[in-house]
């Protein structure tokens, strides 16, 4: 039996193995052409930085021109390589090793430690370069800005911070772009004094929000404390000091707002009648003035404005004066209190005149019947008075002055 089964495994055993070591060589050249060797290409890695702690302890703050990603080629067996992608590699720099032109080595691996040595990493661009800049701090004070409308019939007075003043820390090209740092807060609806609490905001010359990674602030939060009063429209005047150069005079005087809105507390807000500016001078002057001035300089104490930077704009128009004579008659002048024994008769001299002066528009509407020249007779005795007392009627806005004699006669009947 054994003799047998001997007979039939050795029996054409050349060949059987022939087509055995043929099967394995088939079988080699499957494996290889289906897991040949391939290569491929995997774009935007994250790149780590290391040891950044060695430049900011020089006060020098780093940014990456280039270099904060980078792209791989991979070569390995298809079914290694075909699965990898981005999260398979670790990218990092040592910015401890940073070289005199400012750039850093990148040094990519798999994460995976079991084909780290089936594969070959290149990397296409395998240098970080930084932009190197000195580190300064600034300190500025904290503003509030206000968004939303209070209740109606109240405003926002006043606020205070806590704290006041913010310190800011980071490159000098972005920290000195920061303006102002503010405080952005909600008031609607509002209409009493509130604590409340907001986000610090940077902002540059041109009221543009800063965002940047590099700049860090002291504290990201603020309190506030809100002042929110009642308010009040009062009307606002203006007395103008001094007299303008000789020879001229004010033609008038305009000036915005005419009212404004105050506010406080209502038994402060009770003796507000009026906002008085007084201290505007044309003393001198021959010329329109024109000026614009707070009204933060006019109000009493615990009142404010409604509108913290309200301005009123006054313009002050000069006009020369005019001069004009106006002839008098005899019969132009009304003689009062005559006693009836007696007669009176009135002669002017030859010059005798009115000489008004004022704005041309007035002053070119006068005539004599507007000044209503009298004399009253009642203490006057009997004969011959020289230089006789014509009382003239004030005109507003002329003056005027008496030239030439008036003789009067006073004679019984």
């Amino acid at each position: 039996m054994k003799s047998k089964i001997r007979s039939r495994v050795l029996n054409n055993f050349w060949l059987k193995l022939v087509a055995v070591i043929l099967a394995f060589l088939l079988w080699l050249v499957v494996i290889n052409v289906s897991d040949s060797v391939i290569t491929v290409k995997i774009k935007g890695i994250p790149v780590q930085q290391l040891n950044g702690s060695v430049l900011e302890n020089l006060d020098k703050v780093y940014d990456v021109a280039k270099g904060d990603t980078v792209d791989i080629v991979v070569k390995g067996r298809r079914t290694i390589v075909e699965g990898l992608g981005v999260d398979d590699f670790i990218a990092t720099a040592d910015l401890s090793t940073m070289s005199i032109t400012n750039t850093v080595q990148i040094t990519v691996t798999p994460k995976s430690a079991g084909i780290r040595d089936e594969i070959t990493v290149t990397c296409e661009d395998n240098v970080m370069r930084l932009n190197l800049e000195e580190k300064i701090s600034l300190q500025y004070s904290v503003k509030v800005k206000t968004f939303g409308a209070v209740k109606n019939g109240y405003a926002v007075c006043g606020y205070q911070t806590s704290p006041n003043i913010i310190t800011v820390e980071g490159p000098k090209s972005a920290v000195e772009k920061v303006t102002e740092v503010v405080v952005n807060v909600d008031v609607s609806h509002k209409e009493a004094s509130m604590d409340l609490e907001g986000d610090v905001v940077l902002y540059d010359a041109y009221g543009d929000e800063i965002t940047n990674d590099k700049i860090f602030v002291s504290q990201k939060t603020v309190k506030v404390h809100l002042d929110v009063h009642p308010t009040k429209e009062v009307p606002v005047n203006v007395d103008i000091k001094g007299l303008p150069k000789e020879g001229f005079t004010i033609a008038e005087v305009l000036y915005q707002p005419q009212t404004v809105l105050v506010a406080g507390e209502l038994e402060k807000l009770d003796s507000v009648e009026e906002i008085v500016v007084d201290d505007v001078s044309i003393s001198g002057m021959d010329t329109d003035l024109e000026t614009t001035v707070s009204l933060k300089e006019y109000i009493p104490d615990d009142i404010f404005l409604a509108n913290p930077s309200e301005d009123v704009v006054i313009t002050v128009n000069l006009e020369e004066l005019v001069s004009k004579e106006l002839e008098v008659k005899a019969s132009d002048v009304e003689l009062l209190q005559k006693t009836t024994d007696r007669m009176y008769s009135l002669e002017l001299s030859d010059d005798f005149c009115i000489v008004v002066t004022g704005l041309e528009a007035e002053v070119s509407g006068m005539t004599v019947d507007k000044f209503s020249p009298k004399i009253y007779c009642k203490d006057l005795s009997i004969g011959i008075h020289s230089n006789a007392d014509i009382q003239l009627t004030d005109v507003e806005g002329i003056t005027y002055k008496i030239q030439g004699t008036a003789t009067l006669t006073i004679t019984s009947k």
